[in-house]
């Protein structure tokens, strides 16, 4: 009975951050930011506009996908941000609080490393959306 019940502790360990991942809702920056990268692809010429109508359908299936994605690219950047962070802590704590500064009470590198580190790593997903939405409008363009 006793392993029994730790060998369902560990099943539901295991699942918690799938179902963390599949419940992520878009934020109203997520929409916002998602909007702004579908006004970009879509583009002013009338080929990007029918590969664009092609490829979502509509401006608001664009929204919608992409929100999705802008809010998946902010939790795997958050978890990402957070190993690196502490992996960066264990080599060396004191260089790490001297990169990073602390507040009053010397205990907030950690949340700056994870802060930077996040928003780093979402830029570069950003720049990755955005050259392939560069990439998408040329083809159109060349057809």
């Amino acid at each position: 009975m006793h392993r029994f019940a730790i060998l369902t502790a560990a099943a539901v360990a295991l699942a918690a951050p799938a179902l963390a991942q599949a419940t992520t809702k878009p934020t109203g920056t997520d929409r916002a930011n998602a909007a702004r990268e579908c006004r970009f692809e879509r583009g002013t010429t009338a080929a990007t506009r029918e590969a664009f109508a092609a490829r979502y359908r509509n401006f608001g299936g664009c929204v919608s996908t992409r929100a999705r994605d802008e809010a998946s690219e902010r939790e795997d950047a958050q978890r990402s941000a957070n190993t690196a962070c502490r992996s960066e802590r264990s080599a060396n704590r004191a260089a790490f609080e001297q990169k990073y500064g602390t507040n009053a009470n010397k205990r907030n590198a950690f949340g700056k490393c994870v802060s930077l580190t996040a928003k780093a790593k979402k830029q570069q997903a950003d720049a990755a959306d955005r050259a392939a939405a560069k990439a998408r409008k040329r083809a159109a363009n060349r057809d």
